[in-house]
């Protein structure tokens, strides 16, 4: 990956929680591509747009790292850390949201 990405230790979680929510979409069908929760969240909800979006920037750290993070986080705080299913797999698989 070259140079080494993370979230920020200031609200990580905030934004674990909405990587997390973003994928949750993805796995409902609420949006038909990663791209397009990634595109309302830079514009509706002020995502920084040179990370590409919660996904993008999900894929970017690595999946793996997000999982863990969020697992340790749901053992910490409850449930609303608790992985989505289909983040989760894609760790798993070594697969990425994006292209």
């Amino acid at each position: 990956h070259g140079r080494e990405h993370s979230f920020p230790t200031r609200r990580s979680s905030d934004l674990l929680a909405m990587v997390n929510e973003s994928a949750r979409c993805v796995e409902e069908g609420i949006v038909s591509q990663p791209g397009h929760v990634d595109l309302a969240l830079i514009f509706g909800a002020g995502f920084p747009p040179f990370r590409g979006g919660p996904l993008r920037h999900a894929d970017t750290v690595g999946l793996p790292a997000i999982a863990a993070r969020l697992t340790a986080l749901h053992a910490e705080k409850g449930e609303r850390f608790a992985p989505s299913p289909l983040l989760v797999a894609k760790a798993a698989a070594g697969e990425r949201f994006t292209a």
